[in-house]
Protein backbone atom coordinates (compact mmCIF):
# COMPACT_ATOMS: atom_id res chain seq x y z
CA UNK A 1 0.00 0.00 0.00
CA UNK A 2 1.36 3.43 -0.96
CA UNK A 3 0.75 6.45 1.23
CA UNK A 4 1.44 10.08 0.37
CA UNK A 5 2.42 12.55 3.05
CA UNK A 6 1.45 16.14 2.24
CA UNK A 7 2.73 19.00 4.37
CA UNK A 8 1.06 22.43 4.18
CA UNK A 9 1.82 25.81 5.71
CA UNK A 10 -1.44 27.56 6.61
CA UNK A 11 -1.61 31.35 6.17
CA UNK A 12 -0.68 33.46 9.18
CA UNK A 13 -4.26 34.75 9.32
CA UNK A 14 -5.57 31.26 10.23
CA UNK A 15 -6.54 30.79 13.86
CA UNK A 16 -5.93 27.52 15.71
CA UNK A 17 -9.60 26.68 15.29
CA UNK A 18 -9.38 27.36 11.54
CA UNK A 19 -6.40 25.03 11.16
CA UNK A 20 -8.06 22.34 13.29
CA UNK A 21 -11.21 22.57 11.16
CA UNK A 22 -9.10 22.34 8.00
CA UNK A 23 -7.53 19.08 9.26
CA UNK A 24 -11.02 17.69 9.74
CA UNK A 25 -12.03 18.81 6.26
CA UNK A 26 -9.02 17.01 4.77
CA UNK A 27 -10.12 13.81 6.51
CA UNK A 28 -13.72 14.25 5.32
CA UNK A 29 -12.60 14.42 1.66
CA UNK A 30 -10.28 11.44 1.72
CA UNK A 31 -7.21 11.88 3.93
CA UNK A 32 -6.54 8.90 6.19
CA UNK A 33 -5.36 11.26 8.90
CA UNK A 34 -4.21 14.81 9.51
CA UNK A 35 -2.55 16.65 12.35
CA UNK A 36 -0.82 19.90 13.22
CA UNK A 37 2.89 19.45 13.92
CA UNK A 38 4.91 21.36 16.51
CA UNK A 39 5.74 24.12 14.01
CA UNK A 40 2.10 24.74 13.13
CA UNK A 41 2.22 23.01 9.77
CA UNK A 42 -0.56 20.66 8.66
CA UNK A 43 0.57 17.11 7.84
CA UNK A 44 -1.91 14.75 6.22
CA UNK A 45 -1.69 11.18 4.95
CA UNK A 46 -3.53 9.75 1.96
CA UNK A 47 -3.85 6.10 0.94
CA UNK A 48 -3.53 6.44 -2.83
CA UNK A 49 -5.09 3.00 -3.33
CA UNK A 50 -8.44 4.33 -2.13
CA UNK A 51 -8.29 8.13 -2.30
CA UNK A 52 -7.13 10.89 -4.61
CA UNK A 53 -4.73 13.59 -3.47
CA UNK A 54 -6.12 16.30 -5.77
CA UNK A 55 -9.22 17.15 -3.67
CA UNK A 56 -7.02 17.70 -0.62
CA UNK A 57 -4.59 19.91 -2.54
CA UNK A 58 -7.48 21.89 -4.05
CA UNK A 59 -9.04 22.34 -0.60
CA UNK A 60 -5.70 23.53 0.81
CA UNK A 61 -5.25 25.94 -2.09
CA UNK A 62 -8.69 27.46 -1.49
CA UNK A 63 -7.69 27.97 2.15
CA UNK A 64 -4.51 29.75 0.94
CA UNK A 65 -2.22 27.04 2.32
CA UNK A 66 1.19 26.52 0.73
CA UNK A 67 2.22 22.98 -0.20
CA UNK A 68 5.65 22.45 1.37
CA UNK A 69 6.23 18.80 0.51
CA UNK A 70 4.62 15.80 -1.16
CA UNK A 71 6.34 12.47 -0.58
CA UNK A 72 5.63 8.77 -0.53
CA UNK A 73 5.85 7.09 2.85
CA UNK A 74 5.92 3.44 3.89
CA UNK A 75 2.70 1.85 5.09
CA UNK A 76 2.31 2.72 8.74
CA UNK A 77 -0.13 4.26 11.14
CA UNK A 78 -0.05 7.96 10.37
CA UNK A 79 -0.70 8.68 14.03
CA UNK A 80 2.59 7.13 15.05
CA UNK A 81 4.19 10.32 13.74
CA UNK A 82 2.24 12.41 16.27
CA UNK A 83 4.14 12.16 19.53
CA UNK A 84 1.37 13.88 21.47
CA UNK A 85 -1.00 10.99 20.68
CA UNK A 86 1.05 8.72 22.92
CA UNK A 87 0.39 10.67 26.11
CA UNK A 88 -2.36 9.30 28.41
CA UNK A 89 -5.51 11.42 28.73
CA UNK A 90 -7.96 11.73 31.62
CA UNK A 91 -11.54 12.11 30.38
CA UNK A 92 -14.36 11.87 32.90
CA UNK A 93 -14.01 8.66 34.91
CA UNK A 94 -11.61 7.05 32.43
CA UNK A 95 -7.88 7.20 31.85
CA UNK A 96 -7.18 6.69 28.14
CA UNK A 97 -3.80 5.06 27.54
CA UNK A 98 -2.33 4.66 24.02
CA UNK A 99 -0.38 1.42 23.47
CA UNK A 100 1.65 0.07 20.56
CA UNK A 101 -0.23 -3.16 19.82
CA UNK A 102 -2.46 -5.95 21.09
CA UNK A 103 0.61 -7.57 22.58
CA UNK A 104 1.89 -4.56 24.54
CA UNK A 105 2.20 -4.73 28.30
CA UNK A 106 -0.60 -2.65 29.67
CA UNK A 107 -2.62 -1.99 32.86
CA UNK A 108 -5.86 -3.90 33.27
CA UNK A 109 -7.83 -1.82 35.75
CA UNK A 110 -11.46 -1.17 34.71
CA UNK A 111 -11.09 2.62 34.68
CA UNK A 112 -8.32 2.41 32.06
CA UNK A 113 -9.29 2.52 28.40
CA UNK A 114 -6.57 1.24 26.06
CA UNK A 115 -6.21 2.53 22.51
CA UNK A 116 -3.92 1.57 19.65
CA UNK A 117 -3.60 4.83 17.68
CA UNK A 118 -4.42 4.02 14.09
CA UNK A 119 -6.33 5.30 11.12
CA UNK A 120 -9.56 5.31 13.14
CA UNK A 121 -10.19 8.81 14.43
CA UNK A 122 -10.14 9.05 18.20
CA UNK A 123 -7.44 8.72 20.84
CA UNK A 124 -9.12 10.95 23.41
CA UNK A 125 -6.83 13.89 22.69
CA UNK A 126 -9.26 15.79 20.49
CA UNK A 127 -11.87 17.85 22.36
CA UNK A 128 -14.75 16.35 20.36
CA UNK A 129 -13.91 12.86 21.66
CA UNK A 130 -13.02 13.97 25.16
CA UNK A 131 -16.27 15.91 25.64
CA UNK A 132 -18.41 12.87 24.80
CA UNK A 133 -16.45 10.67 27.23
CA UNK A 134 -17.03 13.34 29.90
CA UNK A 135 -20.76 13.44 29.12
CA UNK A 136 -20.96 9.63 29.29
CA UNK A 137 -19.11 9.66 32.61
CA UNK A 138 -21.49 12.26 34.02
CA UNK A 139 -24.40 9.88 33.36
CA UNK A 140 -22.71 6.69 34.51
CA UNK A 141 -23.87 6.80 38.14
CA UNK A 142 -27.53 7.39 37.24
CA UNK A 143 -27.75 4.96 34.32
CA UNK A 144 -25.29 2.17 35.13
CA UNK A 145 -28.03 0.01 36.67
CA UNK A 146 -30.38 0.46 33.71
CA UNK A 147 -30.38 -1.88 30.73
CA UNK A 148 -29.32 0.46 27.97
CA UNK A 149 -29.16 -0.09 24.25
CA UNK A 150 -26.45 2.11 22.73
CA UNK A 151 -25.46 2.98 19.17
CA UNK A 152 -22.13 4.65 18.37
CA UNK A 153 -22.32 6.19 14.90
CA UNK A 154 -19.00 6.87 13.18
CA UNK A 155 -17.12 4.82 15.76
CA UNK A 156 -13.66 5.46 14.27
CA UNK A 157 -11.12 3.88 16.61
CA UNK A 158 -13.99 2.52 18.74
CA UNK A 159 -13.02 4.72 21.67
CA UNK A 160 -16.53 5.97 22.43
CA UNK A 161 -18.13 2.53 22.09
CA UNK A 162 -15.48 1.17 24.46
CA UNK A 163 -16.04 4.03 26.90
CA UNK A 164 -19.80 3.42 26.86
CA UNK A 165 -19.40 -0.32 27.36
CA UNK A 166 -17.02 0.23 30.27
CA UNK A 167 -19.15 2.88 31.95
CA UNK A 168 -22.56 1.22 31.46
CA UNK A 169 -21.63 -2.48 31.15
CA UNK A 170 -23.92 -2.98 28.20
CA UNK A 171 -23.83 -3.86 24.51
CA UNK A 172 -22.96 -1.19 21.97
CA UNK A 173 -23.61 -1.22 18.23
CA UNK A 174 -20.54 0.48 16.74
CA UNK A 175 -20.77 1.44 13.08
CA UNK A 176 -18.49 3.25 10.63
CA UNK A 177 -18.33 3.34 6.83
CA UNK A 178 -14.51 3.30 6.87
CA UNK A 179 -13.12 -0.23 6.73
CA UNK A 180 -9.69 0.87 8.02
CA UNK A 181 -11.32 2.50 11.03
CA UNK A 182 -13.33 -0.63 11.77
CA UNK A 183 -10.18 -2.80 11.62
CA UNK A 184 -8.60 -0.47 14.18
CA UNK A 185 -11.77 -0.53 16.30
CA UNK A 186 -11.87 -4.35 16.29
CA UNK A 187 -8.31 -4.44 17.66
CA UNK A 188 -9.13 -1.86 20.32
CA UNK A 189 -12.23 -3.76 21.42
CA UNK A 190 -10.14 -6.94 21.76
CA UNK A 191 -7.47 -5.01 23.64
CA UNK A 192 -10.06 -3.90 26.21
CA UNK A 193 -11.57 -7.43 26.38
CA UNK A 194 -14.99 -6.18 25.32
CA UNK A 195 -15.68 -8.33 22.26
CA UNK A 196 -18.68 -9.82 24.10
CA UNK A 197 -20.29 -6.35 24.24
CA UNK A 198 -19.11 -4.58 21.06
CA UNK A 199 -18.91 -5.80 17.46
CA UNK A 200 -17.72 -2.94 15.22
CA UNK A 201 -19.12 -3.15 11.69
CA UNK A 202 -19.55 -1.21 8.46
CA UNK A 203 -23.35 -1.35 8.40
CA UNK A 204 -24.80 1.86 6.89
CA UNK A 205 -26.97 3.77 9.31
CA UNK A 206 -29.87 3.30 6.88
CA UNK A 207 -29.70 -0.44 7.59
CA UNK A 208 -29.58 -0.24 11.39
CA UNK A 209 -32.93 -1.56 12.60
CA UNK A 210 -32.63 -1.89 16.38
CA UNK A 211 -33.56 1.32 18.20
CA UNK A 212 -31.60 2.64 21.18
CA UNK A 213 -32.07 4.77 24.25
CA UNK A 214 -28.58 6.27 24.02
CA UNK A 215 -27.05 7.34 20.70
CA UNK A 216 -23.52 8.74 20.33
CA UNK A 217 -22.24 10.46 17.20
CA UNK A 218 -18.91 12.25 16.91
CA UNK A 219 -19.06 13.30 13.27
CA UNK A 220 -18.72 16.57 11.41
CA UNK A 221 -21.69 18.85 11.98
CA UNK A 222 -22.72 18.87 8.33
CA UNK A 223 -23.02 15.07 8.42
CA UNK A 224 -24.96 15.19 11.69
CA UNK A 225 -27.55 17.34 9.91
CA UNK A 226 -27.87 14.74 7.14
CA UNK A 227 -28.19 11.94 9.69
CA UNK A 228 -30.88 13.62 11.80
CA UNK A 229 -33.79 11.64 10.27
CA UNK A 230 -31.97 8.33 10.82
CA UNK A 231 -30.93 9.16 14.39
CA UNK A 232 -34.52 10.19 15.13
CA UNK A 233 -35.83 6.95 13.60
CA UNK A 234 -33.56 4.94 15.91
CA UNK A 235 -34.56 6.81 19.08
CA UNK A 236 -36.60 4.95 21.66
CA UNK A 237 -38.97 7.11 23.77
CA UNK A 238 -36.88 9.25 26.11
CA UNK A 239 -33.72 8.59 24.09
CA UNK A 240 -30.63 10.69 24.80
CA UNK A 241 -28.24 11.54 22.00
CA UNK A 242 -24.79 13.06 22.47
CA UNK A 243 -23.53 14.84 19.36
CA UNK A 244 -20.01 16.19 18.89
CA UNK A 245 -17.74 17.25 16.03
CA UNK A 246 -19.72 20.49 15.69
CA UNK A 247 -17.87 23.68 14.81
CA UNK A 248 -19.10 27.16 15.68
CA UNK A 249 -19.94 27.68 12.02
CA UNK A 250 -22.64 24.97 11.93
CA UNK A 251 -23.64 24.84 15.61
CA UNK A 252 -26.97 26.67 15.11
CA UNK A 253 -27.77 24.66 11.98
CA UNK A 254 -27.30 21.35 13.82
CA UNK A 255 -29.39 22.38 16.82
CA UNK A 256 -32.17 23.79 14.64
CA UNK A 257 -32.27 20.62 12.53
CA UNK A 258 -32.72 18.37 15.58
CA UNK A 259 -34.94 20.60 17.71
CA UNK A 260 -37.12 22.35 15.14
CA UNK A 261 -37.46 19.64 12.50
CA UNK A 262 -37.19 16.42 14.51
CA UNK A 263 -38.55 17.23 17.96
CA UNK A 264 -35.39 16.90 20.07
CA UNK A 265 -34.85 19.06 23.17
CA UNK A 266 -31.43 20.41 24.13
CA UNK A 267 -30.46 19.26 27.63
CA UNK A 268 -26.96 20.68 27.84
CA UNK A 269 -24.09 21.93 25.75
CA UNK A 270 -20.37 22.36 26.23
CA UNK A 271 -17.58 23.71 24.07
CA UNK A 272 -13.82 23.36 23.94
CA UNK A 273 -11.42 25.16 21.61
CA UNK A 274 -14.15 26.06 19.13
CA UNK A 275 -15.83 22.62 19.10
CA UNK A 276 -19.32 21.99 20.49
CA UNK A 277 -20.88 18.92 22.11
CA UNK A 278 -24.68 18.92 22.48
CA UNK A 279 -26.84 16.59 24.56
CA UNK A 280 -30.46 16.19 23.45
CA UNK A 281 -33.46 14.08 24.43
CA UNK A 282 -36.42 12.87 22.41
CA UNK A 283 -39.98 12.48 23.76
Amino acid sequence: MTWRQLTFAPPSSCSTDDVDALCCEFISIGAGGAHIDQTGRIVCYIDTATSEIEPVIECATRALCSLLSDEEVAEENWSENCSELWEPVIAGHLRIVPVQSLHSNHPSDPSTLLIIPGQGFGTGHHPTTRMIVEELSARAADLSNHKLSIIDIGTGSGILAIAAAKLFNTTVEAIDNDGYAIANAVDNVKLNELSHLITPNTMPIEDVATPANLIIANIYGEVLVQMAPHITRLALPGCTTILSGITELVRDVVIDEYSEKHGWSVVSERSDNGWHCVVLTHP
